[in-house]
């Protein structure tokens, strides 16, 4: 399904209140007990493994691998990083590092975009270059959630994170724009006959690409507040599906109202009805920094917990994305 993007801002806020407050309440005995628990186990573990460690008032704990004093400061960026994840003393549940050829991952911080919510706040302190290995308490990290045996309830995270690069949404739309232009000229979008019916085009006011594959009506656009039935097929740029509506089941919704993504919502209001597009979407005019989950693998489990939107379980963070979308007549 398609969601607009402020929903998942305020589930994932409503969800790091909740912990924290779970984490102050002393009216819960279970809970003192458990972060009580939770910071014996992993003072002992730094006392005899990492001595350099220390206590942050979020209740996390760090320690710094490699500095770099005069880097940039991450609060609130866009973070290129490589990590590691295991469970205190464990081995790696989720890995994503250089040493094994992976790309680094893109994620915001601080927006509450990130989970587990300790990792975010982790995140926050580090600078552009460094790496910092994390301890985080379950009140911080999955609580009493379990996630197979590699992952059990209560479980103490130990994420080691390297920040490679920063960015900015000025850097994310340049780049993404470069990545579409590729894009077009490597599926020959542009060539009508092997891919009619017209070129692509840059709608610059709206910052998407726009592409007519069959013509509809003659000027038989929408209005705001009319009703849009569309049916569709979307993917990403290496062409993994992430969402379908066929002509038999097509989504009716609000135009013009940010009922859907803003990007899908300005490419439709080009299209005339009984008309097929193509509409692709820089990450700003779709999810943006959608969710970053750790364990990557399971984010299902994240949608099932009602945590991160269904459609965070398919795109990742600043992923652009492709729309091949017909505005129906409305029944």
């Amino acid at each position: 399904m398609i969601f607009n993007i402020r929903h998942f801002q305020f589930i994932l806020g409503i969800v790091a209140i909740l912990a924290l407050a779970e984490c102050s309440d002393s009216s819960d005995s279970s809970a003192v007990d458990q972060d009580a628990l939770d910071r014996m186990i992993i003072e002992e573990y730094i006392a005899v493994n990492d001595t350099n460690a220390v206590t942050h008032e979020s209740g996390i704990y760090y320690s710094i691998v490699d500095t770099v004093p005069t880097g940039a400061p991450v609060g609130g960026t866009i973070l290129n990083i490589f990590y590691t994840a295991k469970i205190l003393g464990g081995n790696p549940y989720d890995v994503n590092t250089r040493s094994d050829g992976d790309d680094s991952v893109k994620l915001k911080q601080g927006v509450g975009a990130i989970y587990p919510i300790g990792l975010d706040t982790g995140l926050g302190l580090m600078r552009e270059g460094e790496t910092f290995r994390f301890y985080i308490p379950s009140s911080l990290a999955y609580g009493n959630y379990s996630f197979s045996s590699l992952i059990p309830e209560n479980s103490i995270l130990e994420i080691e994170v390297e920040v490679a690069a920063i960015q900015n949404e000025a850097d994310i739309l340049a780049e993404q724009l470069s990545a579409i232009n590729a894009y077009i000229v490597n599926q020959n979008l542009n060539d009508t006959i092997a891919n009619p019916k017209d070129s692509v085009e840059y709608l610059a006011s709206e910052q998407i690409y726009y592409k007519r594959m069959s013509a509809g009506t003659l000027n038989d656009t929408l209005r705001r507040n009319d009703l849009a039935t569309i049916s569709y097929i979307g993917t990403t740029l290496d062409a993994t599906e992430f969402d379908r509506r066929p002509n038999a089941a097509p989504l009716t919704y609000t135009f013009g109202i940010n009922a859907v993504i803003t990007g899908l919502d300005d490419g439709v209001s080009s299209m005339e009805r009984g008309e097929t597009a193509l509409i692709i979407l820089p990450s700003h005019k779709a999810y943006g920094e959608s969710a970053f989950v750790i364990p990557s693998y399971r984010k299902q489990d994240f949608v099932d917990l009602e945590i991160i939107p269904q459609y965070a379980a398919k795109v990742a963070p600043y992923e652009i994305l492709i729309f091949e979308t017909s505005l129906l007549n409305n029944p």
